[in-house]
């Protein structure tokens, strides 16, 4: 349970009742002082040595009162009713009730109920009663006439003790619906910045002059800062930029707008990083049932980085402009045979030894077109997550199996193809269809690169990593080249390269899948002197197959 802490209203109260408490009990000293002198009556007096105690108790009582920062309700409590029996045994030993000071007594009444509430009234009620009662008894006893003042001091100190009541009574009442809202309050502020530090775009309120009253947890991310904005301007914290890197000021552009309005075209700088954020300005608008109210009409500014996703929009059309400059040439040209076909048919041209290039050139480009589909398929297959279920994968029933499958195509391009792996490889717990087009695409791009040599599937070894990788003693790899061969669509200028058709998606696709496998491609290569495409992978255990 969290610890309540009194307001300012509270502490300043108790300091001003501590103060005029102190007061009157001097004021009570000085009064039994003149009655010593024989200023006033003596008739009640009962002699030096009684109102040297009390006046010495009395400022014992006062001096603890200023000195003391004890502010616990029983120590409270005990010094006000210290104050009382001081200022009533004052009373009785020199003047009596029916003095106007006796008055004062109200304020030592207020101030226990203040403390301890009705328990502290009815308490320190009871020690005056008691005190009046005696004071009246002792009138009599000494056949005084003061006991018509003494009873209008009584009633009056009654009347305002009953007056005094009421208003804390309802003072109370009005404090406890004060502190009820307050309270409310301060539940809605909590949950309403619950619900501002939970949302993952950044906002910031600010008021009309740009000044900023409120924001999250996600504004402060995307600022990058620790320190409070709060009363800084909005163009302090928020420095943006256009595309060309021209200063912007949003206050400005703020302003400018009515209505709810989107910008996806603002820059912000950090030190080594420019991020792009789409910023939705809103302006704060008062209804007219609550036009009266003191309310800031400022702005609501929502900040959403944008920078992935506009790069990726970047990348997509980049993307299908050029698969389809890509598409466009083996189309045309299959295009193109085919239509010839169709003239010499037409024509009665249609010899076989005039229409078989033809239909050769043709199934090239269809073949060339069903290689790319291929590849586009698998990266979109990659991108979609469609195959990210992991398998145990027995490595030697893989890597044996690929052997065998691509041994034909090897022996058709006039070089060997072999398979060097331990008898006992093991396993590994990966997609199986994301290693094996992996490591087909290693072997094939191995077998067309190469005119004359060998091609090698080879795989070690140790401590719990496997490595496989597929050496070729081909044309190999330019060092110019080898930084851009996993681009898409990039094919090298040399012409060996060249002379075979590629799609340039092949390494591309490759990249891909070997993120996917949580690993990377590692290339070494030296032109003239071939290529090596290896990677590497945890291995696991049939017994343990999550491992």
């Amino acid at each position: 349970m969290s610890r309540k802490h009194p307001n300012k209203h509270v502490l300043r109260t108790g300091m001003w009742l501590r103060v005029a408490c102190v007061v009157f009990t001097l004021l009570f000293i000085f009064q039994g002082y003149l009655v010593m002198v024989e200023v006033l009556p003596q008739a009640k007096y009962m002699g030096d040595s009684i109102f040297y105690l009390l006046a010495a108790c009395g400022a014992l009582l006062s001096l603890y009162s200023v000195i003391s920062r004890n502010d616990t309700r029983g120590v409270l409590l005990a010094r006000t009713i210290g104050l009382e029996l001081v200022a009533i045994g004052l009373i009785l030993t020199s003047i009596g009730f029916g003095s106007l000071l006796s008055l004062a007594l109200i304020l030592l009444l207020y101030e226990a109920y203040r403390v301890y509430k009705t328990k502290g009234l009815l308490l320190s009620a009871t020690i005056l009663i008691l005190g009046i009662i005696l004071d009246i008894y002792r009138t009599i006893e000494l056949r005084l006439p003061q006991t018509a003042d003494i009873i209008i001091v009584v009633l009056a100190l009654i009347s305002i003790t009953l007056v005094a009541s009421a208003l804390m009574r309802l003072q109370s009442a009005r404090q406890a619906v004060l502190e009820k809202s307050k309270a409310q309050a301060e539940l809605e502020r909590y949950r309403v910045s619950t619900l501002m530090n939970n949302l993952a775009q950044g906002v910031l309120s600010v008021d009309s002059h740009g000044i900023v009253r409120m924001y999250n947890a996600a504004a402060l991310g995307i600022l990058d800062t620790n320190g409070s904005l709060n009363g800084h301007h909005i163009d302090e914290v928020f420095k943006t930029r256009d595309e060309h890197g021209k200063r912007m000021h949003i206050f400005s552009l703020m302003k400018r707008n009515k209505y709810t309005h989107v910008y996806d075209d603002i820059y912000y700088h950090y030190a080594d990083e420019v991020v792009r954020l789409e910023v939705s300005v809103t302006p704060i608008r008062v209804g007219k049932r609550h036009s009266r109210l003191d309310i800031d009409q400022g702005f609501m500014l929502i900040l959403r980085d944008i920078t992935k996703q506009k790069n990726l929009d970047e990348e997509r059309d980049e993307f299908i402009s050029v698969v389809s400059h890509e598409l466009r040439t083996p189309l045309t040209i299959a295009e193109g045979t085919l239509s010839n076909i169709d003239v010499m048919y037409d024509k009665g041209l249609a010899s076989p030894a005039r229409i078989r290039p033809s239909l050769q050139a043709a199934h090239e480009q269809i073949v060339f077109l069903s290689k790319m589909v291929n590849d586009l398929s698998t990266l979109s297959r990659a991108e979609r997550g469609v195959a990210d279920g992991s398998e145990l994968i027995d490595l030697n029933e893989l890597l044996t199996g690929l052997y065998t499958e691509y041994s034909p195509s090897a022996h058709h391009a006039k070089i060997a193809l072999d398979l060097d792996i331990p008898h006992q490889l093991g396993h590994v717990n990966v997609s199986r269809l994301y290693l094996t087009e992996l490591l087909q695409n290693f072997i094939t791009n191995a077998i067309k690169y190469t005119k004359e040599g060998s091609v090698k599937i080879k795989a070690t070894k140790a401590k719990g990593v496997v490595n496989i990788s597929v050496v070729d003693t081909g044309i190999g790899i330019s060092k110019a080249d080898r930084e851009k061969v996993f681009d898409k669509f990039y094919r090298s200028e040399d012409y060996r390269t060249r002379e075979t058709r590629g799609t340039g998606l092949g390494l591309y696709v490759a990249m891909k899948l070997a993120r996917k496998l949580d690993t990377h491609i590692e290339l070494k290569s030296r032109l003239n002197h071939g290529s090596t495409f290896s990677i590497e992978l945890a291995s696991a255990t049939p017994a343990d197959p999550a491992k």
